[in-house]
């Protein structure tokens, strides 16, 4: 059942438990092709989706036609066309007027027989950018039907089909080309609405970015006479092309157009001077870039001809020679020269080229031709080519036609250069290679061979030209006569002691002529020995052994010296020296001496070498604070050592003075010798102390003694321009270190009776040293007061004694004279805890007798009649070296004289 409900056609469903209303369906055409073939046909299909019950009515239009209604079976859903157009259709139930919605239009085209042809307007290989081009597509068999043209391609400038898009005549003008247009063109016809051809195949275009660029050659670059050159201007595919021809009467002048839209690409010329060419093509004159430019020159009838001074075409390295352009003598023309030559990167003008110090750049072919100067194009040929080779500095060969000549006999030397080239003179040598060759009366030279009649090492060498260029030496031979010889094993240098890491050379010397000799090593170590005359090894204990060596003569092999007697090397480690320095405290304007004791054999080889140790520092540093203590601190390398600039290379004395020294410093030493050096440890540093301060930094302690009661406080106060300050302590090999940084000039330490060690102390700032303080620390009940710094011989000095409350000033003093040797001595003074004691030091009268010192270590005085002190020491060397002076000895007198 249906009706029409609000307009809208519905179909009502009725069914026993349920009423379903449905929208009216719409058909739905398919075809099984998309157009129809050549002389085919194609089948439409027409369906109602997703219901059953259904008759079809299939209808057609034609574009100046009504819609039309065909007669087909309508209990049949297919429809076979043979024709174009636009189809559609529609469903109806069966035995009812019920009818779905039409269908949409299916428009079908026809495909005609004819073939479409896409072609380009000029048939040329290559398009490059710039060139203006179009396309047409062209239809077989077409007639005058009026046809209707679609485009598509794949370049960047897509013609899209569709309205107002895409050009609908045949022609496809591109305009101006550029690579974008490059890719695949397709083009078909319409002949009507439902009517057309089938796409063409694709017509691939490539567009060439650059122009091209002709080459211009030429049969030949020269015109004798009357006659011309041939010129050929060379363009991919030339027969696309026409061309125009230019030429220049020199490199600056502009071009002359001689030829225009010329078809052939060779042309004659008979006129010299610079010629180019070029390609153009196209309705609108598309031109290529300019050729290369070929000069052609008019050739006089004369040829240059290269020559060689010296005539040799075999040089050697370092030698002179002249290459020279020559024209003949009869051509009276002022020239210009050009030169062909290797590895050149200047070309002379001139007739003459000079290469001196030859080397192998140099080698190569060379010629030349002149021009005339007043007409630069005119010309002489081209000399025919002169090739020069230059090798390395050649070697001498030496032979002999015996090594050994008996007794009055000789021997045949011959020297020979080993590249065969004339001109050489041959030089003779014995012994060492020198500067003078040998005129000795018995050597006979004769070119090339010499006669020889003396023992001994023989070279030779070649020299030629002006100055003389030589050969390198020969090899050389040994000629020695018919003797009996030995061998024996030598070290050098043969130093009494050896030391581990020292390096020897070991030499197999054969005693009894110096002839030529091979020879044989062998060893009890683990080293196998070179056979060589010598070899240098250093010492270890792999290398300790016994060494044996042995001779063969060269060219007679069964002629040996025998094994020598062994050689054994052994090896002990390297001494470490000792230094001493003298005096240990500094007086203003003496001079100090260091001395290196403790290496053996002083005489050995050894050099001394002299250094200045620095303390090292540590970081971080610390903040002052208003008082410290002083502790041990780990340093992993005490010193860093200085050489002193007098000692550079060492010094043969195993002493060293210094002048002029004014402040604390630490000194080390250590020996060195052989070549490369071997060096021993270095020595334990000695301090040169100075109580005086001649730098920025200085030191000041609250008691000026040397001596310090365990029990108080003593404070230390450094002085100096720097933030950064530091106190040391030296005892014995042990240095203590304390250092901070604080924002005033001066930084006081003060040490308790845990930090008061004996030693001397020192301030420091940057490499500034302070004067030096010695410093006791005393247990006892007794504390000597004496200055903290060595005194003047002959100065008068105070001294004193404090006491505890148990002791009394008499045994202060009676301690006193136990250490001290008091000539002059006045006591003030009374109480029993301090007293005063003023002292004389002494001075030293040399004994008569004693002035140049004596052998023996005991003197005799004869006749002393009234008390004395007495005191020695001893010296040695040149300049003299002395000890410190020893203890004053009394001799006392009961008599009164």
């Amino acid at each position: 059942m249906s009706c029409l409900c609000g307009g809208v056609d519905a179909e009502l469903t009725f069914e026993p438990n349920s009423t379903t209303l449905a929208h009216r369906p719409r058909a739905t055409v398919r075809a099984s092709r998309t157009s129809i073939p050549v002389g085919g046909s194609l089948t439409l299909t027409c369906s109602v989706e997703e219901s059953a019950g259904w008759s079809y009515d299939w209808f057609t239009r034609s574009p100046d036609a009504e819609e039309t209604a065909i007669a087909t079976n309508p209990l049949q859903n297919s429809l076979s066309i043979s024709q174009g157009g636009s189809y559609w259709c529609r469903g109806r139930r069966t035995h009812s007027d019920f009818f779905s919605e039409k269908s949409h239009v299916y428009h079908i085209d026809r495909t005609l027989s004819n073939r479409s042809f896409v072609v380009r307007q000029h048939n040329w290989t290559q398009i490059f950018s710039g060139e203006t081009i179009s396309v047409s597509c062209e239809i077989q068999g077409g007639g005058d039907t009026q046809w209707e043209y679609e485009w598509r391609t794949t370049s960047s400038l897509q013609p899209v089909t569709g309205p107002n898009t895409a050009p609908t005549n045949s022609e496809y003008r591109l305009g101006t080309a550029s690579v974008f247009h490059s890719g695949e063109y397709w083009c078909k016809a319409r002949a009507d609405w439902y009517s057309s051809t089938e796409w063409s195949e694709a017509f691939q275009l490539r567009v060439t970015p650059d122009k091209p660029r002709p080459r211009l050659t030429a049969d030949n670059t020269t015109i004798t006479g009357k006659g011309s050159v041939a010129l050929s201007c060379s363009v991919e595919n030339a027969s696309e092309w026409r061309y125009d021809w230019f030429r220049r009467t020199s490199a600056s002048s502009a071009a002359q157009i001689l030829r225009y839209n010329e078809t052939d690409d060779e042309i004659s010329f008979s006129d010299e001077g610079i010629y180019s060419c070029r390609g153009q093509r196209g309705d609108t004159t598309f031109f290529t870039e300019d050729s290369n430019r070929v000069t052609i020159e008019n050739r006089v009838s004369h040829k240059a001809s290269v020559a060689l001074q010296p005539d040799w075409s075999l040089v050697f390295s370092g030698e002179t020679i002249t290459v020279r352009c020559e024209v003949p003598a009869d051509v009276t023309a002022e020239w210009e020269y050009e030169w062909t030559k290797p590895n050149s990167t200047t070309v002379p003008t001139h007739n003459e080229y000079r290469i001196v110090n030859a080397s192998s750049s140099d080698s190569g072919s060379y010629r030349c031709l002149a021009k005339d100067k007043k007409n630069l194009n005119s010309t002489t040929e081209w000399s025919d080519e002169v090739t020069l080779t230059v090798s390395e500095r050649p070697a001498a060969n030496l032979s002999a036609d015996h090594r050994a000549f008996p007794v009055g006999g000789s021997v045949l030397l011959t020297c020979s250069v080993g590249q065969a080239s004339p001109g050489w003179k041959y030089y003779w040598y014995r012994g060492e290679k020198t500067s003078e060759p040998l005129t000795d009366e018995d050597f006979k030279s004769h070119g090339q061979s010499a006669s020889a009649s003396r023992e001994g090492l023989y070279w030779c060498r070649g020299g030629r030209g002006d100055p003389v260029h030589y050969t390198q030496y020969s090899n050389s031979v040994r000629i020695h006569g018919i003797v009996h010889n030995r061998a024996a094993v030598t070290l050098q240098p043969n130093w009494p002691n050896r030391y581990r890491g020292e390096a020897v050379t070991l030499r197999c010397e054969i005693q009894g002529g110096d002839s030529e000799w091979e020879y044989e090593w062998t060893a009890t170590s683990s080293h196998a020995p070179p056979n060589t005359k010598e070899f240098r090894i250093s010492l270890g204990s792999d290398l300790s052994g016994s060494y044996w060596c042995q001779g063969r003569l060269k060219g007679a092999q069964q002629n040996s010296t025998g094994w020598s007697a062994p050689l054994t090397l052994s090896h002990t480690a390297a001494p470490r020296p000792v230094v001493t320095v003298s005096p240990s405290w500094l007086t203003p304007g003496a001079s100090v001496t260091l001395t290196c004791g403790g290496v053996p054999h002083l005489t050995a080889g050894w050099r001394f070498y002299w250094y200045r140790a620095h303390p090292n520092s540590l970081d971080p540093v610390r903040r002052c604070s208003q008082s410290f203590g002083l502790g041990p601190m780990h340093i992993p390398k005490k010193f860093s050592y200085e050489l002193l600039p007098e000692s550079n290379g060492g010094t043969e004395q195993n002493s060293f003075v210094i002048q002029g020294l004014t402040e604390s410093a630490g000194y080390a030493c250590r020996a060195g010798r052989g070549d490369p050096v071997f060096y021993t440890e270095y020595s334990e540093t000695e301090w040169v102390w100075s109580g005086d301060s001649y730098s920025s930094v200085s030191l000041t302690v609250s008691s000026d003694y040397v001596q310090h009661y365990y029990r108080d406080k003593t404070l230390l106060t450094c002085e100096g321009n720097s933030d950064k300050v530091r106190l040391w302590r030296f005892t014995g090999d042990t240095v203590l270190l304390f250092e901070c940084e604080s924002q005033e000039r001066s930084t006081s330490f003060t040490l308790n009776r845990d930090e008061l060690r004996s030693g001397v102390y020192w301030c420091g700032s940057g490499s500034k040293i302070s004067n030096a303080f010695n410093i006791t620390e005393v247990t006892a009940d007794v504390l000597l007061e004496s200055p903290a710094h060595p005194v003047t011989e002959g100065q008068s000095v105070t001294i004193g004694c404090s006491c505890g409350c148990t002791t009394t000033c008499r045994h202060c003093i009676s301690v006193m004279a136990d250490s001290w040797s008091l000539r002059d001595s006045h006591l003030w003074g009374g109480s029993t805890s301090h007293c005063r004691v003023e002292v004389l030091l002494f001075s030293y009268e040399l004994l008569p007798g004693s002035e140049g010192g004596t052998e023996q270590i005991s003197f005799v005085i004869q006749g002393l009649t009234e008390s004395a002190g007495y005191a020695c020491r001893a010296g040695r060397g040149d300049p003299v070296f002395y000890t410190e002076y020893s203890k004053t000895k009394w001799v006392w007198s009961g008599g009164l004289i």
